[in-house]
């Protein structure tokens, strides 16, 4: 079902069939007409083909070289088409000081619109956000979550239970 659709330009089903494709599934891996698939989607606008395309240029897979730039250009264009795991990354390339002219409140207000965005694959990898971003990325997503209505406590970058209970909320969990 995804090879009929994805011949007749569903970008949802050609980024599937590229996932099936990567892994083996159903057949051998072929990575190429996987990335033949994303590049089909990309060209579609589709926020997250543009997020997988940001991984490939950005790691240098299927043997295309490791190109960090190409990479963050195609995070930035899929966030900007809302795709909330593609939010997530490049706010933690921010966060890395690898997206120059962009700071700790950029990398939070992403980190915020994903979690808005309903993605329950965000919200798994919330829990690690006090590894995997800075104090001042923190303090600025509870200041965020402050002004929306959904924390009242300590301004002071800790992922603890309040913070995370703040933003569960902001996902749109109701008994958090």
């Amino acid at each position: 079902w995804f090879e009929r659709a994805a011949k007749a330009g569903s970008p949802e089903a050609q980024v599937e069939l590229a996932r099936l494709l990567e892994q083996g599934i159903g057949g051998p891996p072929d990575p190429q007409r996987a990335l033949d698939l994303y590049r089909m989607s990309d060209e579609q606008g589709y926020g997250n083909a543009l997020n997988e395309l940001g991984f490939i240029h950005f790691q240098g897979m299927y043997g295309l070289p490791s190109d960090p730039a190409t990479g963050i250009h195609y995070f930035t264009q899929a966030a900007a088409a809302r795709d909330p795991e593609a939010q997530y990354n490049l706010a933690a390339l921010i966060d890395d000081g690898m997206v120059p002219g962009r700071g700790p409140e950029d990398s939070a207000r992403l980190l915020y619109e994903a979690l808005r965005s309903g993605n329950a694959r965000v919200l798994s990898v919330a829990p690690l956000m006090k590894e995997q971003f800075e104090p001042a990325t923190r303090e600025a997503l509870q200041r965020i979550l402050r002004d929306k209505g959904f924390y009242d406590g300590k301004i002071d970058g800790d992922i603890g239970p309040g913070t995370a209970a703040a933003m569960g909320r902001a996902f749109g969990l109701k008994d958090v």
